[in-house]
């Protein structure tokens, strides 16, 4: 996958939830397969996952985004 770009490439996701102090929002895709965290200080995407296998789409920065809490 080429690098994603925030908002652009997610406009139609919807919010899931923002974690650690706000910084960093969870989105969800249009058809609920995959979830996506930003980082809203510089729209970093900092992964993408499939919801359904668990798998990672994208990683941008995945591990920091486990450690702050986006669920697997």
């Amino acid at each position: 996958m080429t690098e994603p770009k925030y908002p652009e490439d997610f406009k139609d996701w919807k919010t899931i939830y923002l974690m650690h102090d706000k910084r960093y929002l969870v989105i969800e895709s249009p058809d609920g397969a995959m979830e996506a965290c930003i980082h809203l200080e510089d729209n970093e995407v900092v992964g993408i996952r499939n919801k359904v296998t668990g798998e990672d789409i994208y990683d941008g920065n995945l591990s920091l985004a486990w450690k702050l809490g986006f669920k697997r």
